[in-house]
């Protein structure tokens, strides 16, 4: 049995309407990138007990799988000084209270993304803490993605924030998820 003329050309526009579907989501899928990687933190002068202003430098780097296959490592570095910190305020290299708080990765594609988180905690658990932020990608690329940011140190050892020199560095790890435009 023969075809109609309209089955025909009904057919035809939805093979086409489908197609211009098809195509608009894969054109418009969503970014990914997940970064894992390590934190390295000095203090000077070293957490005490007593609160003092600290600078604390920190460098950051990341290993990535990304949507955006050139894009396989990260790095940040960060040297603040921050008045009032002691074992018992600073112990995590985040300063929570400064949000909305902005920090930059530099990926190894000669791209950058500027990260504003703008909400976070810090919970300490059994000898650990984790502080997890949230927030967006404001410039460079990824603009627009959501981000959850999440750092894991150890707690500070309270016997060494006793005396002098403190604790004058820490190590965690990080990681870092983009999804988004």
């Amino acid at each position: 049995m023969p075809k109609s003329r309209f089955h025909v050309l009904a057919s035809f526009a939805v093979l086409v309407v489908a197609g211009v579907s098809v195509s608009a989501a894969s054109a418009h899928a969503a970014s990914s990138t997940t970064c894992t990687g390590s934190s390295a933190v000095s203090y000077s002068p070293g957490l005490r007990n007593t609160p003092q202003t600290i600078n604390w430098t920190e460098a950051d780097t990341f290993t990535c799988t990304s949507t955006d296959t050139s894009l396989t490592a990260g790095s940040s570095a960060l040297d603040v000084t921050t008045p009032g910190l002691s074992c018992s305020s600073g112990g995590i290299s985040i300063p929570t209270d400064e949000i909305p708080l902005e920090y930059t990765i530099s990926w190894n594609n000669s791209q950058s993304s500027t990260l504003t988180l703008t909400d976070g905690d810090i919970e300490t658990i059994l000898g650990t803490e984790q502080a997890t932020l949230v927030g967006t990608v404001t410039s460079g690329e990824f603009t627009g993605a959501a981000v959850t940011f999440v750092a894991i140190f150890p707690a500070p050892n309270p016997l060494a924030c006793l005396s002098s020199p403190g604790i004058t560095s820490q190590s965690g790890t990080l990681t870092v998820e983009i999804i988004g435009t």
